[in-house]
């Protein structure tokens, strides 16, 4: 009977109290219970995690700009200066040896091209000799020396013309697919940065829960000693708050590895926060372009596709080197020997001029089996070029697709949580009022966590799936790099 009066009394006491507090969520048990809860079992304030969100700003709604202001005022307060994305690629692209390795290529395949053009030079040569007689000549010496000077010089040579043409177009390739490495190494790197950052948001939302568990606990128990609920309420409160301490473990490991992976990448120790990549999210929320419209520039503008033309070519070139083999060579010498000592019979300056030329009629096949070799080399590699062509329609189509349901997802992600944060506020006051089980304000906060992290989790398959997009139509990482991404 005693519990039944107090619970009627704290129901006609209870709306002035809450209006009163503004009927704001987690809030201390009312001041109608205070008195009916002894002082040592009143809960201390509880803690506010450091990554907690202020109150001020903690139910603001998703995708406002009060929502924004929030989360940058966040990234503020985080040791260190705010790292951008931009700087994240830029240290990526110093530090990383992915990037140190690609301009090695292009230098191996400019040695390769200096090593084809001398087929077209000239090459000068001296020697000199000496002998030594046991037996003395006519004009008594026993040695005798003598030095020679040559001078070549191709006329024709047929075979160097392909194999120049397939140096220069295998540099060419190198070129463009080192600047692909590079662009393929931005475009990890600005991924990463997107996972750090979703991993720093469900670690806030799993805090901000642990808080709402604490508080939810703190009433529970007050209630309790009031003898206005069960104490049943309180076991579930520390059931839902072990729940959230398990769920802010889970968010704070996933939040060091997924930075050191950005570490890794950008071969930099990560200081400080992360800046919200703010044209990234807005440009992927508002991108309206059509595969037709971008398709024939993407083919143009992807260093892959280029790379892999400039491979075909070459290959090809090196397929026309054996036939090559059927003109004769023309080479021109002149030589000039020189004797220290010369005998009566000879003379001191001796000068000679050669003209050579050189063809091989049958070499006994070898130069059909080079050709059959190569020109199917070459023609498998026109085949892989074809099929990366026709890949950049697809990828392209894949990724507008991929964005537009990523930007449902966020849009209904956004609403639920929206409602989630007001089934949790409504959820508490009825609990309050008695009208509610403690149950239902775990199941309340349990939701809103979920829809939080949905939200997090939405938000970062859209901006992938626009980094997605930027990377099939050859652009860069950087959403106001609209210039050819493949530049070298």
């Amino acid at each position: 009977m005693r519990s039944r009066h107090l619970f009627a009394l704290a129901l006609l006491l209870w709306p002035a109290g809450a209006n009163a507090q503004g009927a704001s969520p987690a809030k201390p048990a009312s001041p109608q219970a205070a008195p009916a809860t002894k002082p040592a079992a009143a809960a201390p304030p509880a803690p506010t995690p450091k990554n907690a969100e202020q109150p001020a700003t903690a139910d603001a709604p998703p995708g406002t700009a009060e929502a924004d202001a929030a989360e940058a005022a966040r990234n503020a307060e985080k040791p260190g200066p705010s790292i951008r994305l931009e700087d994240a690629i830029r240290l990526a692209l110093e530090n990383n040896e992915r990037a140190l390795k690609a301009p090695l290529r292009v230098q191996t395949a400019e040695g390769q091209l200096d090593r084809a053009r001398t087929a077209f030079y000239p090459s000068l040569v001296a020697g000199g000799s000496g002998v030594w007689r046991a037996t003395e000549d006519r004009a008594g010496n026993n040695i005798t020396t003598s030095g020679t000077v040559t001078l070549s010089q191709p006329i024709l040579a047929p075979s160097a013309f392909p194999q120049y043409s397939q140096s220069s177009h295998q540099l060419e390739s190198e070129k463009w697919g080192a600047a692909q490495d590079k662009r393929q190494l931005a475009f990890d790197t600005a991924k990463s940065y997107l996972q750090v950052l979703t991993a720093e948001r469900v670690l806030e939302a799993a805090n901000r829960r642990v808080d709402r568990a604490r508080q939810n606990l703190a009433d529970a128990e007050a209630r309790g000693s009031a003898q206005l609920t069960s104490t049943n309420d309180a076991t579930r409160s520390r059931i839902d708050l072990a729940t959230a301490l398990s769920q802010v473990a889970q968010a704070e490991g996933s939040m060091q590895k997924t930075r050191l992976q950005l570490e890794f990448l950008m071969g930099k120790k990560l200081e400080g926060g992360l800046a919200a990549p703010d044209r990234t999210t807005a440009s992927a929320e508002r991108y309206g372009g059509t595969p037709a419209a971008t398709l024939s520039a993407a083919i143009d503008r992807r260093p892959d596709v280029r790379s892999s033309h400039e491979r075909t070519e070459a290959l090809r070139a090196s397929a026309r080197e054996p036939l090559y083999r059927l003109i004769p060579s023309v080479n021109a010498q002149g030589q000039m020997r020189i004797l220290p000592a010369p005998l009566a019979t000879e003379k001191a300056l001796d000068e000679t001029v050669t003209l050579n030329l050189t063809w091989t009629i049958f070499d006994a096949a070898a130069r059909y089996a080079d050709r059959k070799t190569r020109l199917a080399q070459a023609n498998s590699q026109a085949l892989d070029e074809q099929l990366l062509k026709r890949s950049v329609e697809t990828d392209v189509k894949i990724a507008i697709v991929a964005l537009r349901t990523a930007r449902q997802s966020y849009t209904i992600a956004n609403d639920a949580l929206v409602s989630a944060q007001k089934n949790v506020e409504e959820t508490e006051i009825l609990y309050r009022q008695g009208l509610a089980k403690a149950l239902e304000v775990t199941d309340a906060n349990s939701k809103r966590f979920d829809a939080e992290v949905n939200r997090a989790t939405a938000k970062l398959q859209m901006e992938q799936a626009y980094l997605d997009l930027r990377n099939a139509l050859g652009f860069g990482p950087i959403d106001d790099d609209n210039s050819n991404a493949g530049a070298r």
